[in-house]
This record gives C-alpha cells, sequence and structure tokens, in this order.
C-alpha cells in the first residue's frame, strides 16, 4: 500500500486577499507581498526532497508553486496542475467581501457570522448555507468540495511511490475544508497565506498531522 507525505501550501497573497474579498475562482496574480511570502516558504522548505509537486491550475497556485521550487535544493522530478484543487466556487458571492457574504447567510439562520455557524453547528453546514442561499445554485456544497479533493489525492497516489513527499499548493478554503473533515478545529483559524498544513495519505485514509503552520508574517 502506498503511503505518502503531502505538503499542502496555501498560494501567497493576491489584491483580493488584501480587501479580504471571496475569491474563489477569480484568477488573480500573485502580489508583491505574496511572491515574498512564496519564497519564504521555498525557503523553509528548501532541503525537502518532494518527488511530485501538484498545484490547482489558478494563477495564484501556479506562482506560489514555481517560486517554491526555484528555492528547493532537490528539483522535483514530475510537476503538474489540477483543477480538482482549485479553491471552493463560491457562486453568486464570488468577488463580494468575505465578511459581508456570511454576516448575510448567517444571518438568516439566527447566528452573527461565519464562524458563529461553525461554532453551533459546523464548517460543512456553513458550506452548504452558502449553496442553498446562492440565488444561481452554483455555490459548491461540503460535499462537492470533499468529492474533488477526493479524485485530486487519487490521482497523486497513482503518481508517487510509497514514501514520497508530495507537495500540493492551493486554496484557503479547500485547506480549510480538508483540515475540518480531518477533526482540526478552525473556528478563527483560517489557513495563512503560504502557510502549510500537513497530513499522511493512503488509498484508505488521510491523517492530519499539522494545520496552518506559518514561515512569514
Amino acid at each position: 500500500m502506498t503511503e505518502i507525505t503531502l505538503d499542502i501550501v496555501r498560494h501567497g497573497e493576491t489584491f483580493l486577499n488584501t480587501l479580504n474579498r471571496a475569491q474563489g475562482w477569480i484568477d488573480f496574480d500573485l502580489n508583491d507581498h505574496g511572491r515574498q511570502q512564496a519564497a519564504a516558504t521555498g525557503e523553509a522548505l528548501k532541503e525537502r526532497d518532494y518527488r511530485l509537486v501538484v498545484s490547482s491550475d489558478l494563477k495564484r497556485a501556479v506562482q506560489t508553486r514555481d517560486i517554491i521550487i526555484q528555492h528547493l535544493l532537490h528539483q522535483p522530478q514530475q510537476v503538474y496542475q489540477d483543477p480538482n484543487f482549485r479553491e471552493v466556487f463560491f457562486g453568486y458571492y464570488e468577488g463580494l467581501p468575505s465578511d459581508m457574504n456570511w454576516r448575510v447567510i448567517a444571518q438568516q439562520h439566527g447566528y452573527q457570522d461565519h464562524d458563529d455557524i461553525i461554532r453551533h453547528e459546523s464548517l460543512e453546514a456553513g458550506r452548504n448555507m452558502m449553496h442553498d442561499m446562492d440565488p444561481t445554485g452554483q455555490a459548491e456544497s461540503y460535499e462537492h468540495v470533499a468529492a474533488r479533493a477526493r479524485a485530486g489525492m487519487r490521482q497523486i497516489l497513482k503518481k508517487s511511490h510509497d514514501g514520497d513527499h508530495v507537495l500540493l499548493v492551493t486554496h484557503g478554503t479547500f485547506i480549510r475544508t480538508i483540515a475540518d473533515a480531518l477533526g482540526a478545529d478552525t473556528v478563527g483559524n483560517f489557513p495563512t497565506n503560504a502557510g502549510m498544513t500537513r497530513v499522511d495519505v493512503t488509498e484508505k485514509h488521510i491523517k492530519l498531522i499539522e494545520y496552518n503552520h506559518k514561515f512569514s508574517d
């Protein structure tokens, strides 16, 4: 049975991140600070021997991936991008202020904000509330995001050897969903730009080792 260690890094900062807007599938470049964050993470990980490096196909993830690779002392044998690792798609709420989105959704269900939903119900409940309230019907449900994550990880396992270290560069809400499914407390603890979450993965299970390790401000 193949078992790998997967280092999951969130992309560096973008302009929309500085405005705290729901970025989703909007395809923004890294800003200067985001490139510096990616470089700091690359420097911190430079001695890791990643046989395989994977990213979302959105520009901010690809750019972060490539900056990190530039710092690695051992160059990966395979590099590819997979749309399964895109950020959660927020549908109607894409590009709008995140706090406003969640205030509107939460108050319709008797809560104050997103963290209040998670405390009283769950992250899954909040994701599904957004899905149900989206007038376009396009915001992803929790299960749809989880299914994408499983599909992407199956592809990584197919391309990996037992004992490999693999680097995955993806997105904040996507990482938060994985961590939540594995039992992490994510209330008030959103993945930082260019921060890392680590999991062990086999065909039968995924185990959370570390959530939201920060390499830079």
